[in-house]
């Protein structure tokens, strides 16, 4: 299928069952589709008619604008482009995605693509974020080294490739000049890398492995030519780990934070400014939600589980809202998701639409994976 067909979008609404909250589906034939990932927009407008996404309907993943209103999906990449998190979108449009070790860059308006960079062989690009007028691009490629854990089962090859310690580096891309720079590298697994909406200087990356990392957040400062170094951003203590970072629309990191203490785990949802002042921490009343992502002025939390207290076992099949008063998250459900969580494609990632009304987000609920709305004024 060339790139440009048109197909019929498959939309349904309806009400959730236990909130009440009005919700689109807005795919449905079968394939497994999802959103961008969590760390970028998949709204080409402000209106939150326009969202791109994700799909192997054609056999092999591409990537794909639904246009609401119309309900009609045009495709906008040739097949083979990759995993759904292998790419960002720019506010003016431009669509980057990697096409194995390719990054392309896709005009949505005009459906013209260009490659910009390619990473070497023997290493794997990962999670690419843009500043949000798309001039700047950054992520990380980490050597490609054979494992023996593997299970089939999420996260089973993680403890490993911890330990391996790949060789990974951080690249810049300018994407005007189509200049690529590497800032930083070590040999540690690094992953989500994120930079600044609008201070390119500024990247925030992690240390992967899971449970195994002692300090997951650094933050580099580009501008520093001479003896570059990468910082620790909310350092860490024995019995606490962070996840899932992002970069608020003010240009806060929003992140999670388990703290271990006396037999039990707290969860907390946490901003800190890339300079690591200004911490704000706020308990949140069961297990934290998963993957969180705030509305434009950051007075809301989507989060994809919505534990009610350290005993509710149902919140892992609800979306949440979250609110922040006091030192304290106050958590409302705002429909069920009810997705299996055992891949990464599956895994909900909500994000807010621009104009804050609607929380998108991925289920497999029903066998498949699907791109949902669900409107966040419903309740």
């Amino acid at each position: 299928m060339p790139v440009g067909d048109v197909f019929d979008a498959q939309i349904d609404e309806y009400r959730d069952p236990d909130t009440g909250a009005l919700i689109r589906r807005l795919t449905g034939d079968g394939s497994d589709n999802a959103h961008l990932y969590f760390t970028s927009t998949s709204f080409l407008d402000d209106e939150a008619e326009r969202v791109v996404f994700s799909s192997d309907r054609l056999g092999a993943r591409a990537f794909f604008l639904l246009e609401i209103a119309d309900r009609r999906i045009v495709q906008v990449t040739e097949p083979g482009a990759g995993s759904f998190s292998g790419a960002c979108l720019a506010s003016d449009g431009r669509l980057f995605h990697f096409a194995g070790h390719t990054l392309r860059v896709t005009d949505l308006c005009t459906l013209e693509s260009e490659d910009i960079y390619r990473v070497p062989e023997g290493f794997s690009p990962a999670l690419p974020t843009c500043t949000l007028d798309g001039d700047h691009l950054a992520f990380a490629y980490r050597e490609a080294l054979p494992v023996s854990t593997e299970t089939g089962v999420i996260y089973s090859t993680m403890a490993e490739r911890y330990y391996q310690h790949p060789a990974s580096v951080i690249m810049r891309v300018d994407t005007r000049r189509r200049a690529a720079e590497a800032v930083w590298g070590e040999r540690n697994w690094i992953s989500h890398v994120i930079i600044h909406p609008t201070q390119p200087d500024t990247i925030v990356f992690c240390h992967e492995g899971g449970r195994n990392v002692a300090q997951r957040m650094w933050v580099l400062d580009v501008a520093e030519t001479q003896n570059r170094q990468a910082r620790p951003l909310f350092r860490q203590h024995h019995g606490e780990g962070c996840c899932h970072e992002y970069f608020t629309r003010d240009g806060q990191v929003g992140f999670q934070c388990n703290v271990a203490s006396e037999g039990r785990v707290e969860g907390y949802n946490c901003f800190v400014r890339p300079d690591g002042t200004w911490l704000r921490q706020f308990l949140l009343p069961g297990a934290r939600p998963g993957h969180i992502q705030s509305n434009s002025d950051n007075t809301l939390v989507v989060g994809d589980r919505a534990h009610l207290s350290p005993e509710d076992s149902e919140g892992g099949a609800y979306m949440a809202l979250i609110e922040h008063h006091n030192g304290r998250g106050e958590v409302t459900r705002l429909c069920r998701h009810d997705t299996s969580w055992k891949t990464q494609i599956s895994h909900p990632h909500p994000i807010f639409s621009p104009d804050d009304r609607w929380a998108l987000f991925t289920s497999d609920r029903g066998g498949s994976c699907n791109v949902y709305m669900a409107d966040v004024t419903s309740l």
